[in-house]
């Protein structure tokens, strides 16, 4: 093995781990006053998790498996005192065909899960404050597009054309 060779996977590894077991979490709050199936306003999150497995199948950094995100969500929204979670969707994806043969040894594991879930009365309040906020920054702001001309039609001479 070439002293090149066995430097880049040096770094690949390096950079994995140091980038490993991310997570990354959205949350969408506004429903225009539709209500979900209990006839509560609900909030819909969405989570997904990267972590790498050793051969394939062993997990190795990050703990990726559809149980431990389950768990991490749920946990996320009995912080908020939210109720009644409902998982929309979950999918584990393991890209031990990316970079053969590297992504055998080190696979890249991607968890996603999607939760509906019944919020508490305060993160309700929180989020119509937020809503009335954005909606009167977006009141005034100007729009430059809509403002009239700052010369009026009939006062504006042609526009000087070369060779003329």
């Amino acid at each position: 093995m070439s002293a090149l060779l066995r430097t880049a996977s040096v770094v690949v590894v390096l950079l994995l781990t140091a980038l490993a077991s991310c997570s990354f979490y959205s949350t969408a709050v506004d429903w225009n006053g539709r209500v979900g199936p209990n006839g509560r306003p609900v909030h819909y999150r969405s989570g997904t998790r990267v972590g790498f497995n050793l051969f394939v199948v062993l997990p190795f950094v990050g703990r990726t498996d559809v149980n431990e995100m389950v768990d991490r969500m749920s946990a996320t929204v009995a912080e908020e005192k939210g109720d009644v979670v409902r998982i929309v969707q979950a999918d584990s994806e393991n890209y031990w065909y990316g970079w053969s043969p590297l992504t055998w040894i080190i696979t890249p594991v991607v968890t996603s899960i999607d939760v509906e879930f019944e919020p508490s009365t305060e993160a309700l309040a929180a989020a119509e404050r937020e809503r009335q906020a954005q909606s009167a920054r977006d009141q005034r702001q100007v729009q430059p597009l809509d403002l009239p001309p700052a010369t009026p039609p009939d006062r504006q001479r042609p526009a000087h054309r070369d060779g003329e």
